[in-house]
């Protein structure tokens, strides 16, 4: 953009004191070119075609650190004595009727120190075809960058130590698995070789202690759910859910003649994600629904709304609901609500599911009141 397009400067302006004292029409008003220059709220300096100062913004001065009264007159070089040859390869450029512009530069100082900046550098023009400098457009973005290196730091440590402890409670979680089957055998085989000879105290306490495994088993087992979402990532691919939900409602056909449960869902549609994932959310929300449900004939919905960028999903029940204070803490790892003695579970269910919606790029959330029962809403975005 040529300096006439924004100001009216006279044609044959011979020397740099004219062209600072030239007035100039700015809407209905005539003012000083100078005061004009100086009061735009954007650091520009103007040069001759020597690259000796004819004025700058107070802006400029601001972020250049330089003293208006003495640069006026001198030359660029002169003025910033280590100005990299690039820049000086630029002006020159500039001079000859370029146009050049950058997002971001960093200028290596001679006292070792870096700053960067953004920068736009065009000719004005004395006459149509008359270069009589250059306009330079700075804006000192060093305080910008360190931050932006700082975050890019600090979001690499937080991915590694991520990816550290998915690993640590991967080699954790499967090392755990054995000593736990070993146990859970040595249990069954006590049981076998005993039945005739155990004591109805002794029944119970080995009856105890299966429960026991099989929950430390259930809880490694979703430990291990938790950790490999970070790091196995997911497969993607276009399939029917209504295929998938009818298959999870015949895994889940003795638990749900058990409770008497009736499930409904609307017509749902072919999505793009994980099937196995997407599947583990249904039948983790769908289990929640049926487990904490204290109705003779507990009931689940399943709807879907498809919205512009993505599919709104709901999971309702007539269950026991959830107090509105403990909503966000349902989905962190290992939160239980209530005893397991009352409500059997590893409290994992939910923040995986919400892990699992999450790195598909939706979002997980739920509303419900205590004894009206939950509605739990996730969303997955279609694809581009």
């Amino acid at each position: 953009m040529k300096l006439r397009n924004n100001i009216h400067e006279p044609t044959g302006v011979s020397n740099n004191e004219s062209l600072r004292e030239t007035l100039i029409v700015y809407g209905k008003n005539l003012i000083p070119f100078k005061s004009f220059i100086q009061q735009l709220p954007v650091a520009i300096a103007i040069f001759d075609k020597n690259l000796n100062y004819i004025i700058a913004s107070d802006r400029w001065t601001y972020e250049t650190k330089l003293n208006i009264n003495e640069i006026i007159g001198k030359n660029i070089y002169e003025v910033v004595s280590d100005i990299p040859i690039k820049w000086k390869k630029i002006h020159q450029r500039a001079l000859r009727g370029e146009y050049l512009n950058s997002e971001e530069d960093i200028f290596k100082r001679h006292d070792g120190s870096e700053e960067w900046w953004r920068w736009k550098v065009f000719p004005w023009y004395i006459s149509k075809n008359t270069i009589g400098g250059i306009i330079l457009f700075v804006e000192q973005i060093t305080k910008r960058k360190l931050l932006e290196i700082k975050m890019k730091g600090m979001i690499n440590a937080l991915n590694q130590s991520n990816m550290d402890l998915e690993r640590f409670a991967h080699i954790c979680a499967h090392d755990l698995n054995e000593p736990l089957r070993a146990i859970a055998n040595y249990g069954q085989l006590l049981e076998q070789n005993l039945k005739h000879q155990i004591d109805p105290m002794t029944k119970s306490y080995m009856n105890h202690i299966m429960k026991s495994i099989k929950h430390a088993e259930a809880l490694v087992d979703g430990i291990l759910t938790y950790s490999q979402l970070g790091t196995a990532g997911i497969k993607k691919s276009f399939f029917s859910l209504s295929h998938t939900l009818n298959s999870l409602k015949i895994v889940l056909e003795n638990k749900i003649k058990e409770k008497n449960a009736f499930i409904y869902s609307d017509k749902m549609p072919s999505i793009y994600g994980d099937k196995t994932l997407i599947s583990i959310v249904f039948q983790n929300i769908i289990n929640n629904a049926l487990k904490f449900n204290k109705n003779d004939h507990p009931i689940v919905y399943i709807t879907v709304k498809e919205k512009k960028n993505n599919f709104l999903f709901c999971v309702e029940d007539n269950g026991i609901g959830i107090d509105p204070a403990y909503h966000q803490k349902i989905f962190e790892l290992f939160k239980r609500l209530h005893p397991t003695a009352e409500y059997t579970g590893t409290g994992t269910g939910l923040s995986i599911s919400k892990k699992i919606i999450e790195a598909h790029g939706g979002k997980m959330w739920v509303k419900s009141i205590l004894n009206e029962g939950s509605q739990f809403f996730f969303t997955l975005p279609k694809k581009s």
